[in-house]
């Protein structure tokens, strides 16, 4: 039995892409410039000195999604982890990494999380590594090295250690996704060789408003972001720390 979106906490809904796209675009019906990077820096920490207006109240905001949100779990229902059915990649990013947190750490593993909303499960290893590989990538590609960790502008709000990115931290979330991803619960119906690989959702599946509105909600709020995994089935010993290391330079 599925679960609606709008008795779900923040924590679990700004992970999903088109959950964020449903708050944007009911915030954006009532302010226009309502910032959807702005109402997740509020809400995750990553403000040096932040002030709260109504408009980025948390409960309001979800308040105003709520017949978005409705419409979203009738075109792909939310599924608890032990429920049967189709589960989707993000799934796999509620919990952070152990290591190497910072004040941007959270944002950016949203980021990665909406990035995967599309990508159903189960997945091969090899396979998610590969579109992990590719997301990171392209999230990384205004970054600058600074050997041990990553300097990102777009998310330093100010404060210490703001836009800072361990590679630690990208490392040992790898490590955490990989075993999620071969966990009995997303496991669950690997195909065979007999068996249909199952049916990404498509890309223009709407979130409750009208198709063509939606596809105005600025890509912020999709946030760019990337696939994380283990070590590849029948890979001779490959960890997934080796493959993290290789793809972080």
């Amino acid at each position: 039995m599925s679960y609606p979106r709008r008795k779900l906490d923040l924590n679990l809904l700004i992970l999903e892409r088109r959950s964020c796209e449903a708050m944007e675009y009911a915030a954006r019906l009532r302010d226009p410039n309502w910032d959807f990077r702005r109402f997740e820096a509020l809400h995750f920490g990553t403000m040096e000195h932040p002030e709260m207006t109504d408009e980025y109240d948390a409960f309001r905001v979800l308040s105003q999604a709520e017949e978005y949100l409705d419409e979203l779990d009738r075109q792909i229902p939310f599924l608890l982890p032990l429920e049967r059915g189709q589960h989707y990649a993000w799934e796999l990013f509620v919990e952070l990494p152990r290591v190497g947190g910072s004040r941007s750490t959270r944002q950016l593993w949203n980021r990665l999380a909406r990035a995967m909303s599309d990508v159903a499960l189960p997945m091969e290893t090899d396979e998610f590594i590969e579109r992990y590989s590719e997301r990171l990538q392209e999230l990384l590609s205004e970054a600058t090295d600074m050997g041990d960790r990553f300097y990102l502008a777009d998310l330093d709000y100010g404060g210490w250690n703001g836009g800072i990115i361990s590679k630690d931290f990208l490392v040992d979330g790898l490590e955490m996704l990989a075993a999620k991803l071969k966990s009995p619960v997303y496991d669950r119906g690997r195909k065979d060789e007999t068996e249909k690989a199952p049916e990404e959702v498509p890309k223009d599946a709407g979130a409750g408003a009208p198709e063509k509105v939606l596809k105005e909600v600025p890509k912020d709020a999709e946030a760019e972001a990337a696939e994380t995994t283990g070590e590849a089935p029948g890979a001779v010993g490959v960890p997934a720390e080796t493959e993290a290391e290789k793809l972080l330079g």
